[in-house]
Formats: C-alpha cells, sequence, structure tokens
C-alpha cells in the first residue's frame, strides 16, 4: 500500500516549503506519539524523553484525564482522523490555528466526525461537536490550548530549530537543481521524475492528483516513519514528513568568547537583573572603565538594558542576551 501524489508541470514549480513547523499538525501527531510505541518500532531517543517527560506533566491532573476523554479519541491510531482539526492558516504559531479549527463549517464538523464514527468511534461529546454547539467547541479549543501548553510549548523553540534546519536544506536543493531536487530529497519518499509521481509508504493506498494547485511541504518533528496527507483530497494539498531527529552538536563552552570576547561574555553572564557595576566587577576582577567600555557596547546591541539612579548603574539582559547566554 502506498501514498502517490501526481503532479502537473506547474505543481512542480508550485511546490513550496513550510518556515515554520505547523502548530496544529505538530499537536495531533504528537498525541499519536503519547500512545504506548507499536511492538518494534522503537521512537528516537529525544521523542521517548519527550514522551516520558510528558506522561509523567499530565498523569493524575485534570489535564491528563481531558486529553484521554476528550482529545485522543480523536486522532485514533488509525489511518484516519478529522481534517478539521489540521487546517492550513499560512501563519506561524498555535491561536490563529485555533481560531480557523473553530470557525470550521458544522456540517463539515459533522461529516468528518461520522467518518471518524464509523471508523473507530467518535468521543463522547463528539455529537455535541458535531451540531456545532458552542460550549463543546469553546471546550475543545480550551484542552487543545491546554495541551499544547504543558507537552509542546517546552520544546517548541527546538521543534522550530530542526523545522528552519530543513527548510534552509530544501531551498538549497532548489536553488542548486531546481524545485525537482526538493521533492527528490525528501526523506520516507521516492520522486519518479519521468511519471512525475511522488510515492511513499502509506498505511492505505491513496492518490492525490494535485491539478495545478501544487504542494505544501510540511516537516514535523513528530511525525513517526511516513508522511501524512489530509484525507480529504478536495482540501489545499499539503504533505507533512518526518524530520530527521540527530543527537545535538556537542556543546562548545568557549562558543559564547568566540562570538563576543572573553571580556563581553563573562560581563554578560554576570550581568541577570538589575547587577550593579560593582557586583560585575566583584565577579569577574574587571575594572569599572573596562565594565563602562564593554557594557555600552553589549547595550547598543541590545544584549543589555542600562539604566542610572542615585549615581549607580544597573544592568538587565535582554531577552536575546538571556538567549546568547543560555547555552553557554
Amino acid at each position: 500500500m502506498s501514498l502517490r501524489i501526481f503532479f502537473e508541470p506547474e505543481d512542480v514549480e508550485r511546490t513550496q516549503v513550510s518556515v515554520h513547523p505547523d502548530a496544529l499538525w505538530e499537536l495531533v501527531l504528537s498525541l499519536h506519539r503519547l500512545r504506548r510505541p507499536r511492538p518494534g518500532f522503537a521512537p528516537p531517543a529525544d521523542v521517548a524523553r519527550w514522551r516520558a517527560d510528558t506522561l509523567a506533566v499530565l498523569s493524575g491532573r485534570p489535564l491528563g484525564a481531558a486529553v484521554g476523554r476528550c482529545l485522543l479519541p480523536l486522532v485514533p491510531d488509525s489511518s484516519y482522523w478529522p481534517d478539521f482539526l489540521t487546517p492550513h492558516t499560512g501563519t506561524d504559531g498555535l491561536e490563529p490555528a485555533l481560531e480557523t479549527l473553530l470557525s470550521t463549517p458544522r456540517a463539515r464538523i459533522g461529516r468528518e466526525l461520522d467518518r471518524l464514527t464509523g471508523r473507530s468511534g467518535a468521543p463522547s461529546w463528539g455529537a455535541d461537536l458535531a451540531t456545532g454547539d458552542s460550549g463543546a467547541l469553546s471546550l475543545l479549543g480550551d484542552h487543545l490550548r491546554s495541551y499544547f501548553t504543558a507537552a509542546l510549548a517546552p520544546r517548541w523553540s527546538d521543534v522550530r530549530r530542526h523545522a528552519a534546519t530543513e527548510h534552509t536544506r530544501l531551498i538549497g536543493a532548489s536553488a542548486n537543481g531546481g524545485p525537482e531536487d526538493v521533492l527528490a530529497n525528501l526523506p520516507c519518499a521516492v520522486w519518479h521524475p519521468a511519471d512525475r509521481i511522488l510515492q511513499a509508504r502509506y498505511p492505505v493506498s491513496h492518490d492525490v492528483h494535485l491539478g495545478g494547485r501544487g504542494l505544501r511541504l510540511i516537516p514535523s518533528w513528530f511525525c513517526a516513519t511516513a508522511p501524512v496527507v489530509l484525507a480529504d483530497t478536495d482540501l489545499p494539498p499539503v504533505l507533512v514528513y518526518p524530520l530527521p531527529h540527530r543527537p545535538p552538536p556537542a556543546a562548545d563552552p568557549d562558543a559564547l568568547a568566540n562570538l563576543l570576547g572573553a571580556t563581553r561574555a563573562r560581563i554578560l553572564a554576570t550581568i541577570t537583573v538589575a547587577t550593579t557595576t560593582a557586583t560585575i566587577h566583584h565577579e569577574t576582577g574587571i575594572s569599572a572603565a573596562q565594565i563602562s567600555r564593554h557594557t555600552a557596547v553589549l547595550a547598543a546591541n541590545d544584549l543589555i538594558l542600562q539604566a542610572r539612579h542615585a549615581g549607580h548603574t544597573f544592568y538587565t539582559r535582554t531577552p536575546l542576551g538571556d538567549a546568547l547566554t543560555a547555552g553557554a
């Protein structure tokens, strides 16, 4: 069984690679990852750690019960779950995606939940969703938001970094060899240029004819071993595919010093909130004159803020300064 995506010549040119991960696709696929891995399938080590940490956060808490009662039944471990859960917004972040999801026409929600019921059984509150009950929709939005905050937000910067790296790789492939090189370099899929067919292993036999609409490629940290498409082939076509899970590069303890210089790196690392010149001198041994000169450079590059009061100068790291020192 396989997925086959049929391209017209213009579809190749209209293939796009998402810069950012898709919040709702990641959320839905992470719910699959929460389930016990299938026999013989070992998830990547970082995904296994995420699963253990998330189960610990959810265990014995109201959110954990809500995930088990309301969210997991919507995304069963099968070849189908409702497409309305993963709308494409073209914007980054969870809130715009939730707004689009919650404005889905009620008739479509009903059709897709009916299809889910026929395959695996909808959640007990699915009937309320299908009829457009505002309370049920609000509850769905609240559960999705709470789950994202607890389970995905702590990992989101890493997920975004992986997706941005993949975007860079594929845009580089396109610049080097044209859009067909993007399709030829996708993991878990095979590009047949003579027939203009992209083929991948899939739980069921499924054909998608793009017909000039193009294809949006969405790299996903939580996607498992095979790519995923929307069940409804009339919706704007997307292909969600797994990002590689490679060990992070070894941390370089001198990285910040190599960037800023050893003295500025020490000063930046010492500054927290309202840190005084005397404190910096005490902890680093750097003279007041040098501190003044180097903090002026750090402030000019938005790494610290400085303020004077009663003859003293106080320094606070900015979010950018915090980000630079986080791995130091």
